[in-house]
């Protein structure tokens, strides 16, 4: 086997963060993340696909060639923050360290959210280079060869693009799938807005649609139809539904963090506030999902509605 290239620390050890450092572990890559307030059962996950467990952020950030961050997106600024904060202990991390430290963030965030954490880390970390990222699709996996990879798309911007990092940027770069936008940070977060609306965005619209069909009792008809007349957008509803309500607190944020895209890079302005709204369709859902404790009986769109038709009786 060869001998491991550069390590990569990821925060945190969720779907998306899990099968993108099995990835990086298949590629030779060491991978590491901190598990101090993390479950047994997330610990044990993070160990069995032969990652290295460490207690603290310090030593994350002592030991990491790269970090990537990939949490929900109202977690995107705290983690950052959390990073920073360990260049104000004693003794500061890195001390013997040739190299700089690379931050990734790969969150569903505005542009202008971006911005605030590159500009935290030239304040107060400026060795710190930070690279504004997004990931479009889902978790990486082997493909049926166990050779190859399914891979979500990363697009990257910023002044310091990740091909040109050492170590091993640019294999780095290749295996996590990137695609370099240029150097203005906001350009690859903005691309992951924008994918993000007409994705997660219809979703939203597909369950408020099939949902009032469900409460006039036409559903049965408004499927019929859309078989007939529009066999793709009934496909689309579906699985979009269908895959939805394990994820629908992490769109919470994402979908209020895309009004601000639209609203201020877009120049939407009030018309982009309709993302606050799409919002609260997650929101619901993902109350409806809490009180439940979990999506148990969700696994197809009847129970699916059923479940969200019941939920929002109970907040009225």
């Amino acid at each position: 086997m060869a001998a491991p290239l550069a390590t990569v620390g990821i925060l945190s050890i969720g779907s998306m963060g899990l099968g993108i450092a099995k990835l990086l572990v298949a590629h030779q890559y060491r991978v590491i993340t901190n598990v101090s307030n993390r479950s047994a059962a997330t610990q044990k996950r993070a160990q069995e696909a032969n990652l290295g467990l460490v207690q603290t952020d310090k030593e994350l950030v002592d030991k990491s060639d790269y970090i990537l961050s990939i949490v929900p997106p109202r977690d995107a600024v705290a983690t950052a923050s959390r990073i920073i904060q360990t260049f104000s202990e004693t003794p500061p991390p890195r001390q013997s360290s040739s190299s700089p430290l690379y931050y990734l963030d790969l969150n569903a965030i505005a542009p202008s959210t971006a911005s605030s954490i590159a500009k935290s880390f030239s304040q107060h970390v400026p060795s710190i280079r930070f690279i504004d990222g997004g990931i479009i699709g889902g978790p990486p996996s082997p493909n049926a060869d166990s050779t190859t990879w399914k891979r979500p798309g990363i697009p990257l911007s910023g002044p310091f693009p990740l091909h040109d990092a050492e170590p091993s940027g640019a294999h780095l770069a290749e295996v996590l799938y990137t695609e370099y936008l240029g150097s203005d940070i906001g350009s690859a977060s903005g691309l992951k807005c924008c994918f993000a609306a007409l994705s997660k965005g219809w979703t939203a619209l597909a369950i408020q649609s099939f949902g009032t069909a469900a409460s006039l009792g036409v559903l049965p008809s408004l499927r019929r139809y859309l078989d007939e007349f529009s066999p793709s957008t009934a496909q689309r509803a579906a699985k979009g539904i269908e895959g939805c309500p394990g994820k629908a607190y992490r769109w919470v944020d994402e979908m209020k963090e895309i009004g601000v895209c639209f609203e201020t890079e877009g120049g939407w302005r009030e018309q982009a506030r309709v993302f606050r709204q799409i919002a609260g369709v997650y929101e619901g859902l993902a109350e409806v999902v809490e009180r439940r404790g979990g999506t148990e009986g969700m696994g197809n769109v009847d129970g699916i509605l059923g479940a969200v038709q019941g939920g929002l009786g109970k907040r009225e």
